[in-house]
Parts: structure tokens; C-alpha cells; sequence
């Protein structure tokens, strides 16, 4: 069992997270698309949570059980930490396997601060770990994660450098 407040946040409204994740990764006007082609196809049925998993995947052209067996299947949850920052790379550890969308929110030496968004598919080839890549050549002062509705289970593990 998952103590503290991010088991509160994600028991009841973990289905719900999964379909807004899905919505971020698909986009919006494919998400419209996949969402009204399997609403087409199942209208007066009555589909199971599978039929709406390969319903997704085929109109969608897309593999994306991946994603669907994290959501729907696995015992993850969400928690997300700063790894480490290389130059520009910045390296996100998964701690609890939930495919989530999250922002990065960077500030560098100047003051600057710059918001690169993630969608889930940042963790399609590796649920474990991503490499977020910072366009600009300034020197990165500070990084902070923040997944929005989406919350994390240990903040503390968000930002770099790590709090003292």
C-alpha cells in the first residue's frame, strides 16, 4: 500500500488520470479522433476495459500497451525525481512506474527560466528512466519538476540541486 497523500490522489481518480495521461500523449485532436472511433464502434455494446485498450491501439496505429499495462495492470504510482543534470541533459528517474506527463522547469545561471513539457511518451522506450534535453546553452542553475494534477508521491526528490 502506497502511504501519504499521493495513495489519496491516485485510488479513486487513477482511471481518470490514465485517460487525461492518454489525452496528453495522443494530443488533443487525435485523442477527439481515437476517442469518437471507438465510441463509434462500441455505440449500444457493451465493451470491456479491453476493447477500449485495442480499440485505442488500432485506430490510433499505434502500440501502446506499454502504457495501458502501467495504468491499468501494474501496482505503479506516481514518482518522479531529478536523477542528476549533465550540461543540458537532464536525467528523470521513474521511481514509480506510472507513465505520468510532467513539466520541467528550468532555471539557469542568468535567471532565465524556461517550462519543457513531457508527455507520457517520454517513458515509452524506458519506464524506469528518461533524459530530458535542454536546448539552450546556458548553464542550468535549477531544475524542478511539476506534474500538475498529476501528483507526485515524494517532492522532495523533484528539484536540483537537492534541497539541504
Amino acid at each position: 500500500v502506497l502511504p501519504g497523500g499521493g495513495y489519496e490522489d491516485n485510488k479513486s481518480g487513477r482511471a481518470a488520470l490514465g485517460y487525461l495521461a492518454m489525452k496528453d500523449l495522443l494530443g488533443d485532436a487525435e485523442f477527439k479522433r481515437v476517442l469518437h472511433g471507438f465510441m463509434d464502434r462500441w455505440h449500444g455494446k457493451h465493451p470491456t476495459p479491453w476493447d477500449m485498450f485495442n480499440s485505442f491501439n488500432n485506430i490510433s496505429g499505434k502500440d501502446m500497451n506499454w502504457f495501458w499495462n502501467a495504468w491499468f495492470f501494474n501496482y505503479s504510482y506516481i514518482d518522479l525525481a531529478v536523477a542528476g543534470v549533465n550540461r543540458s541533459d537532464i536525467t528523470i528517474k521513474n521511481l514509480g512506474g506510472s507513465p505520468a506527463p510532467f513539466d520541467v522547469k528550468v532555471t539557469f545561471d542568468d535567471g532565465t527560466t524556461e517550462t519543457l513539457h513531457q508527455t507520457p511518451a517520454i517513458w515509452e522506450k524506458d519506464t524506469k528512466q528518461a533524459v530530458v534535453r535542454v536546448a539552450s546553452k546556458k548553464a542550468i542553475k535549477s531544475v524542478a519538476l511539476d506534474g500538475g494534477i498529476f501528483l507526485d508521491y515524494n517532492e522532495v526528490d523533484n528539484v536540483w540541486p537537492a534541497a539541504k
